[in-house]
C-alpha cells in the first residue's frame, strides 16, 4: 500500500444536472457547487460513489430518498426525506498513521455547564479507503466522559472518524412513565429541557450540554487543532453537523440512545449493540402491558428505518427486551444467528450473537457481523493494526 496521504475526491455536479436520470446507488448523491443548495429526485446519483464535502465552501446538497424502492417512504421516515450531502471533497492530506485525541468538552465550547468530561477522538487514515462518515459511539449506563471502547475502535481502524463526546448517561433511565425514557435521552441529545422526572429533576441542562452542539464544537476544535485529518468535513457551513454522514452507534443504555438519537436527526446508521431495550416485556411476540414499553419506540423515525441495525446476545438477560424493541421499531427482517449464518444474513439487521450483555466488535468470530452492521466495504474489512 502507498505511504502517500489520500483523499477521496468526488466530481461535482453542477445544479443544472441535478435532475438528470442516473442510476441509483446505497451511496448519496453529490450535490451543488460552492455555496449552493440542490435538491436530487430518488434514484439519482453519481457514478463514483458517496459525495465528499463539510465545511470551507459552504452549502449543502440534499439528496431526496423518499421514495426511492419504497424504502424511506415505507419505512416512516419522518421530515424532509433528504440527505445533505456536502459540496466540497475530504480533504485528509496527514501522513498516514493512527491519530487520537482528547480534550475537555469545555475546551470546544465555553458555554459548556454541565458534565465538563473528557472528550475522545479517533482517526486512522492507513486504512484503504477513508470512509468518509463519522461514527459517534455512547458507552453504558454511568458513562459521563468520551466513550470509545470495543466498538469505536473497530470504527476507527476501517476508515472511519471517530469521536466520543461528553454524553451524560448517569441517570436512572426507567425511573419515569413511558415517556420519560424518550424524553430523557432527547434531552441528553439536544440539552433542552424535555422532562424533570426522575433524576432530571435536578439536572438543568442547556445545548452546550447536549450531543448535537457538542459534537459540533468538537469537530471545529479537532479541526482548528488538527486541520490534516478533515474533521471539519462533518460540518455545514453554518457550523452544525451534517448528520446523513454520522452513524450512531453505542452499547448497552448508549445502544438506545444511537437508535433514540436516529429517531431524532437524519443519519447514515444506527448501530445499537447489546441494545437498543427501553422496554421491559418478556419478549416479541408475547403481550405486553403498555405502560412496560417506551412510547419513543412507536414515533416516526427521522431516519428511514433500514438504516438501522441491532446486535443482541442470546445469553443476555436483555436478549428479550432487545429482540422487542426491535420489532416493535420495525428493523429490517427476522433475528439471524450469526454464528451459524453468513453475511447478509438475509438481509435482516437483527443480528443475534452468542454472547452475554457486552462488546461484540472486539470478538474476531464476530468481525465479519461488525463490519455488514457498520456497511465496510471488503478493502477495509481486515482493519489496521
Amino acid at each position: 500500500m502507498s505511504n502517500q496521504p489520500r483523499a477521496r475526491v468526488t466530481k461535482l455536479l453542477p445544479v443544472l444536472l441535478l435532475l438528470a436520470c442516473a442510476e441509483h446507488a446505497a451511496s448519496p448523491a453529490q450535490g451543488a457547487g460552492t455555496g449552493g443548495m440542490a435538491v436530487a429526485a430518488a434514484g439519482q446519483t453519481h457514478a463514483a460513489g458517496h459525495a465528499a464535502g463539510g465545511l470551507a465552501e459552504g452549502g449543502a446538497a440534499l439528496v431526496d430518498f423518499s421514495s426511492a424502492g419504497g424504502s424511506a417512504a415505507t419505512a416512516g421516515s419522518a421530515g424532509s426525506g433528504l440527505d445533505a450531502v456536502s459540496v466540497r471533497p475530504l480533504d485528509v492530506n496527514a501522513e498516514p498513521a493512527r491519530y487520537e485525541h482528547q480534550f475537555l468538552a469545555s475546551a470546544a465550547d465555553s458555554d459548556v455547564s454541565f458534565n465538563d468530561d473528557i472528550e475522545r477522538a479517533i482517526f486512522d487514515n492507513r486504512a484503504n479507503k477513508l470512509m468518509g462518515k463519522l461514527v459517534l459511539v455512547f458507552g453504558g449506563a454511568g458513562n459521563t466522559d468520551g466513550h470509545i471502547g470495543a466498538t469505536g475502535e473497530f470504527c476507527a481502524r476501517r476508515g472511519f472518524h471517530v469521536l466520543a463526546v461528553a454524553a451524560f448517561q448517569n441517570y436512572d433511565i426507567g425511573s419515569g412513565d413511558q415517556n420519560f425514557y424518550g424524553d430523557a435521552r432527547q434531552q441528553v441529545f439536544d440539552g433542552i429541557e424535555h422532562t424533570t422526572q426522575g433524576d432530571f429533576a435536578n439536572i438543568h441542562m442547556r445545548p452546550a450540554d447536549g450531543v448535537a452542539q457538542r459534537a459540533a464544537k468538537g469537530l471545529a476544535h479537532l479541526q482548528a487543532e488538527y486541520p490534516r485529518e478533515d474533521w471539519g468535513y462533518y460540518l455545514q457551513a453554518d457550523g452544525s453537523v451534517r448528520w446523513s454522514d454520522v452513524i450512531f452507534t453505542g452499547i448497552s443504555h448508549g445502544a438506545s440512545n444511537a437508535a433514540r438519537f436516529a429517531m431524532l436527526v437524519r443519519v447514515a446508521r444506527a448501530v445499537s449493540i447489546a441494545g437498543p431495550r427501553d422496554n421491559s416485556c418478556p419478549g416479541p411476540d408475547l403481550p405486553c402491558e403498555p405502560s412496560r414499553i417506551a412510547s419513543w419506540l412507536d414515533e416516526r423515525p427521522a431516519t428511514p428505518i433500514e438504516r438501522f441495525f441491532g446486535v443482541t446476545g442470546s445469553a443476555d438477560e436483555q436478549h428479550a427486551q432487545h429482540l422487542f424493541a426491535m420489532q416493535r421499531l420495525g428493523f429490517s427482517g427476522t433475528p439471524r444467528d450469526v454464528v451459524t449464518e453468513q453475511p447478509p444474513y438475509a438481509d435482516s439487521h437483527r443480528l443475534v450473537v452468542a454472547l452475554g450483555h457486552g462488546e461484540v466488535c472486539d470478538k474476531p468470530e464476530y468481525l465479519a457481523a461488525c463490519n455488514y452492521a457498520f456497511g465496510v466495504p471488503p478493502e477495509n474489512q481486515p482493519g489496521v493494526f
